[in-house]
């Protein structure tokens, strides 16, 4: 097998932020493909391609008590691992397509990933961080995509903490990545056109005859809306600087939303 592949294009963001469905819309251009689950779950990766640490770690990954557990940059460059990762994204693209993948978790192992990967592209997703805490708190609970996750208790300031550090660490990278772009969740589902023939120009494909879909517009209102002021609070508290970086509005009291 030929361990060739160009221009892999790597989706990545702080969980709940819009990455699932960022890849969807961006996987149904003729010249692209990929694996249908996310590439830190398929087979072959080396450990710290994947989860490694359980699921305790799932949707906490930024989290400062888990965060030095899996940060990698080019420092961690491995040639075996380097082949490893290669030749697994190479058997989950089709012949003659590009590959596109996505792990929200790669916002952790994107520097490393380019000492794989030389001539790759990134995209992150930004998405407001109270609907993002609220829907980490949910899912911790129960995600129906992943039952056997089920009954993992989670604390607001966990889930405030992760949205922060994830999103910390998606600035950074404008200082390392060569080919690099972040999108915000409100601008892509409020003007999907726009953001995805923006994505499509910047890593140099077409976008003709690409079939751009419809978003549900309502989900940060409804996420925001089942917190109560404590929550709203306890978010602002932690998560903050970012909101203010990003120029999301910052809350004091669910009342003011």
């Amino acid at each position: 097998m030929s361990e060739k592949l160009e221009k892999p294009i790597f989706i990545f963001g702080c969980c709940n932020s819009g990455t699932t469905i960022l890849w969807e819309a961006l996987k149904k251009h003729k010249d692209l493909a990929g694996p249908d689950i996310e590439g830190q779950d398929l087979e072959g990766l080396p450990d710290l391609m994947k989860h490694h640490l359980g699921k305790a770690t799932f949707r906490l990954w930024a989290h400062p008590k888990f965060k030095l557990n899996y940060y990698v940059d080019e420092t961690d460059y491995n040639a075996e691992d380097k082949i490893k990762v290669r030749l697994t994204y190479k058997a989950n693209v089709s012949k003659e397509k590009r590959l596109i993948t996505k792990s929200p978790a790669d916002t952790l192992r994107a520097r490393l990933l380019q000492s794989y990967f030389p001539d790759s592209y990134f995209v992150a997703v930004v998405r407001n961080g109270y609907a993002v805490s609220e829907g980490i708190v949910r899912k911790r609970k129960y995600d129906p995509d992943r039952p056997e996750f089920e009954g993992l208790f989670t604390t607001i300031d966990e889930a405030a903490e992760q949205w922060f550090r994830a999103n910390t660490i998606v600035v950074s990278h404008e200082k390392f990545l060569e080919h690099y772009k972040v999108i915000k969740y409100e601008s892509l589902i409020q003007k999907p056109e726009e953001i995805l023939f923006s994505i499509l120009d910047f890593c140099g494909l077409e976008n003709a005859d690409f079939s751009v879909p419809e978003f549900d517009k309502h989900r940060n209102k409804e996420q925001i809306s089942r917190l109560d002021d404590y929550e709203i609070e306890t978010i602002t508290r932690i998560a903050q600087p970012m909101l203010v970086h990003f120029e999301y509005p910052v809350l004091n009291r669910k009342l003011k939303w």
